[in-house]
């Protein structure tokens, strides 16, 4: 080319194409666009984004393999079944919706096929119960009639619910033991709203002691009742606050048609069982995408029970009591501790945002957010909030119906005795998950 000036700009110029159409390329690629050249065109595709909890689980979509968990992997727009499974462990399944240009995510938490159990205690054990942040549980070791040297073990107790160094439990501490001026073994305990206290009663005497100064006590009998209506309320003054996260419209709705039996541990989704029929309004328009794909029921009937995730503005119908067999109605205080003051009869529709039903009955959350569990009548079961992936993950005896979740979910707590002619009085046990 005879003119210099003229070749340097074309240079320049084609060059500046090039790497404006290579940019354009990895920016269509990242956001999903393929070449078909069966139609010789380019198409939008969506990204799925599959994790698991233990990782390295095989991914499956419509029966074909695709790869391993934690993996993302572009399929073209549609709906898929989408299986992730490993060995030793239940399968979860989900239908998933892809859209283009959008990643769906598949985040699967798989449970054990076949757990096992390892004690917690081994000297009989009553009234165990969960404090209100599931970090601790309390119980009480009754005094062994038939070896005086083991005496000095009865008392008051406080497991705490989180692993130790190099991952070994942490070691039971006991409050106070044996006292002849006050039954400890036969009295009533309840935890404080914040768990760091529990109240002890025995007859007309009220103990007070403090979890991080064991082998002393407050005495409260004259006080008590002042002590308990602080209690409630500090709890009610806390469930107020939660629900004030929500929007205004799902706050009405609480007031007016539910019980709120419970919040997630991340205060994003509540548990409720509807008093009336009503439909929930929507909140986030224009709605969100790349959302959970179940089908959701916005539609309430009074009687079931339902899940409301804020962060998507989706509501879930979760259960209908009458389709599951519950555990009969245990004498023993309720697995939570508190009193039935600090739990009163649900009220009527409108009285109160937040009813009155314990957060630990036959349904509560799992650490996960993403889980419930069910306490019936001979199992345990596991489900997502959406009511998906509904399995059992323990069949067999336990006692009151007491199931805690182990803080970081990676086991669950039941009360049972696996030979019950070798002792009285049953033990705690781990129905171990991970």
């Amino acid at each position: 080319m005879k003119n210099p000036k003229l070749r340097s700009f074309l240079i320049s110029f084609v060059t500046v194409c090039a790497i404006l159409g290579v940019s354009l390329l990895v920016i269509a690629y990242g956001r999903g666009y393929r070449l078909d050249f069966q139609k010789t065109s380019i198409k939008p595709t969506g990204l799925i984004s599959a994790t698991s909890d233990p990782i390295g689980a095989q991914v499956v979509i419509d029966g074909t393999l695709k790869t391993a968990t934690n993996n993302s992997f572009n399929v073209d727009p549609g709906w898929y079944t989408i299986t992730i499974s490993k060995e030793g462990y239940i399968s979860w399944q989900k239908k998933i919706r892809v859209q283009g240009e959008v990643v769906t995510r598949a985040d699967a938490f798989l449970f054990p096929s076949n757990p096992s159990l390892s004690p917690l205690t081994n000297l009989g054990v009553s009234q165990p119960i969960l404090s209100p942040d599931g970090s601790r549980v309390a119980y009480i070791i009754p005094v062994n009639q038939l070896d005086e040297t083991l005496t000095k073990k009865a008392g008051l107790w406080v497991y705490e619910l989180s692993e130790g160094p190099l991952g070994r439990n942490r070691d039971p501490v006991q409050l106070i033991g044996t006292d002849p001026t006050f039954d400890i073994i036969n009295a009533s305990i309840t935890w404080s709203p914040d768990s760091t206290e529990i109240l002890a009663n025995k007859g007309i005497i009220y103990r007070l002691y403090q979890i991080n100064k064991p082998q002393t006590f407050t005495d409260v009998s004259t006080s008590y009742a002042p002590l308990l209506s602080d209690w409630q309320d500090e709890l009610t003054t806390k469930q107020h606050q939660q629900l004030a996260a929500f929007k205004q419209p799902i706050i009405d709705m609480a007031t007016t048609s539910a019980i709120i039996l419970s919040l997630s541990p991340d205060e994003t989704k509540i548990l409720y069982e509807a008093t009336a029929s009503a439909t929930i309004p929507e909140v986030i328009t224009p709605p969100l995408i790349g959302t959970n794909s179940t089908t959701e029921t916005r539609t309430i009937k009074p009687g079931k029970i339902y899940v409301y995730d804020s962060r998507e503005d989706k509501n879930y119908f979760v259960l209908d009591k009458n389709e599951v067999k519950l555990p009969k109605p245990s004498p023993t205080p309720t697995p939570t501790g508190r009193p039935s003051h600090l739990y009163p009869t649900p009220t009527p529709a409108g009285q109160s945002p937040l009813g009155g039903a314990p957060p630990f009955s036959f349904i509560h959350w799992f650490p996960t957010s993403k889980h419930l569990i069910l306490t019936l009548d001979g199992k345990i079961d596991v489900m997502e909030y959406d009511r998906t992936n509904w399995i059992t993950i323990y069949s067999g005896p336990f006692v009151d119906s007491f199931v805690a979740p182990w803080s970081n979910g990676s086991r669950i707590i039941i009360l049972t005795s696996l030979n019950p002619n070798a002792s009285t009085l049953p033990n705690l046990y781990t129905v171990n998950l991970r």
